[in-house]
């Protein structure tokens, strides 16, 4: 019963989702190697407000997730067009890839009392043991990340330590 509840859940709310959403063009690079930001900030909040975090955006242009006390960070954007997740590991400083050996990370998300976890494959080049990226273009899991109402927290290892970090929502 639980899973048809968050199915049903998951239905609402992909409607609203494929109505709207927020322009997701990357952050560019100007001339004089200044990031400029596109992505169209006017004209809507973050929902950031007095006291709230900042919006910095990572070197993808994503958004940033502190793990371990800031001695690392993952990177996520969303494709809302494509329906695609993207996750970067990077180190503390928030502006380099940092290369794992993991097969996928782990987002786990709650709605109400119903959990479930779901596997983001790393992508690799041919032949290489390690990456910095991971992306799924699960649309369920597309949903649920994106969605106000759900929780979600992503679990990973780098270098033989567990990390574990909430993903954010931004109001789009």
């Amino acid at each position: 019963m639980k899973i048809g509840k968050l199915l049903l859940i998951l239905c609402a709310l992909a409607v609203p989702f494929t109505l709207s959403g927020c322009n997701t063009a990357k952050t560019d690079t100007a001339d004089n190697g200044e990031h400029v930001d596109d992505h169209g900030h006017d004209g809507h909040d973050h929902g950031h407000g007095e006291g709230g975090h900042s919006h910095d955006l990572g070197p993808h242009g994503g958004h940033l997730i502190e793990l371990g006390g800031e001695k690392y960070h993952l990177e996520w954007d969303h494709d809302d067009e494509a329906k695609v997740l993207t996750f970067y590991v990077l180190d503390g400083d928030a502006k380099n890839d940092v290369a794992i050996a993991g097969e996928n990370i782990t987002i786990t998300v709650a709605v109400d009392d119903a959990k479930k976890d779901f596997a983001v494959p790393a992508v690799r080049a041919e032949g290489e043991e390690t990456t910095a990226k991971f992306e799924t273009k699960d649309a369920d899991l597309f949903a649920l990340v994106t969605a106000d109402e759900a929780e979600a927290t992503v679990t990973l290892e780098i270098e033989g330590t567990p990390f574990e970090g909430e993903i954010e929502h931004h109001a789009h």
